[in-house]
């Protein structure tokens, strides 16, 4: 559990020390926004479904904080250098890319014994990413929209 919380510390690091290529306020609403879909989706999918928990699941785990603390810097980072700007197959590759590392992420969070799959499999997890990036991209495009008309 110690190297879970070391990963976490040291990714919050990289996330606040990175340059900013967002504004706060984008990336702000943008992540918000993400952590209501992630409370959403673990509690429909966790209580309802049983289909993964973290930590034991028979009582509630005050490090569960650390996910989310994690979970928050790695968004910062992924939507801080999103390429907005850039053409539809970039992004493409951008989100499939960034996919596959939330993946690999899952993966280890799995091995270290902080998440535990019931009837879910990476592959659920690989679609599940896949469609909640594009959906924040628009949260973000439209964060940055608004922005930009309220000048």
């Amino acid at each position: 559990m110690r190297i879970f919380i070391v990963t976490v510390i040291v990714v919050l690091l990289f996330a606040l020390k990175m340059p900013r290529k967002k504004t706060r306020h984008e990336l702000l609403a943008t992540i918000q926004f993400a952590l209501f879909m992630n409370f959403a989706t673990d509690y429909y999918l966790d209580l309802k479904y049983k289909l993964y928990w973290y930590f034991d699941k028979e009582q509630i785990e005050w490090l569960y904080l650390s996910v989310v603390l994690g979970e928050v810097a790695v968004l910062v980072i992924i939507f801080n250098y999103f390429p907005l700007k850039s053409n539809a197959s970039k992004k493409l590759i951008y989100i499939l890319g960034w996919t596959c590392i939330l993946v690999l992420l899952e993966l280890y969070a799995v091995y270290i014994g902080v998440l535990h799959y019931g009837e879910w499999n990476t592959i659920y997890s690989a679609v599940v990413y896949f469609i909640s990036m594009y959906i924040l991209y628009f949260i973000l495009k439209y964060t940055v929209d608004s922005r930009e008309t309220q000048q």
